[in-house]
């Protein structure tokens, strides 16, 4: 079967050209519109991460768990393994004590019943900080990156638990290095 190219391409031209000229149609017509600010900002789906969550727990998967203070202030965590990627849940005090459960014990509980029902921080509150300050007076034994091998501006520490480890990244500034220092971490 014989094509003639030049008539094909002529007639995919004609075509890209009367598609263009549609989309310009229905530009000036105002039936193309973009999207609000309000419809584009979606809430976020901490039911599917609350899922996820589960799933990976009941799979005994050994997790990596970073706590940090969401934009909108919300206490958060990025929660990530071996066979999944990262990503953010949104914690609160049942929620937290469920994954510490996990961790600690390997222990599945279905621990949060409305994950959407999440309270925000007051506004400068740094949630790692305060998970941090919580493993410490607890005596949990936190292992700390030596100062002088750290090369950003972050203090970064970790703690290994049965089903997982927390990672921890806070700001490296003179009140946080003090704090340490009063919990007797030899930094």
């Amino acid at each position: 079967m014989l094509v003639n190219k030049s008539k094909l391409e002529i007639i995919n031209a004609e075509t890209s050209a009367s598609t263009v000229t549609q989309n310009k149609e229905s530009m000036s017509k105002e039936t193309f519109t973009l999207p609000t600010s309000q419809k584009a900002q979606n809430q976020y789906d901490n039911i599917g991460a609350y899922n996820q969550l589960q799933a990976m727990m009941k799979a005994g998967q050994k997790l990596s768990v970073k706590f940090y203070t969401g934009k909108d202030n919300k206490p958060c965590a990025w929660i990530e393994s071996k066979q999944v990627a990262g990503f953010r849940y949104e914690l609160k005090d049942t929620s937290f004590k469920g994954l510490m459960n996990y961790l600690i014990s390997g222990e599945v509980t279905d621990f949060d019943s409305s994950p959407m029902k999440v309270q925000p921080l007051k506004e400068g509150t740094n949630y790692a900080l305060l998970v941090l300050k919580l493993m410490l007076e607890e005596d949990w034994g936190i292992q700390f990156t030596p100062l002088f091998r750290g090369r950003s501006n972050y203090i970064t520490a970790q703690k290994v638990l049965w089903k997982g480890k927390i990672y921890f990244q806070i700001p490296r500034t003179e009140e946080n290095i003090e704090l340490l220092r009063d919990y007797n971490v030899a930094i």
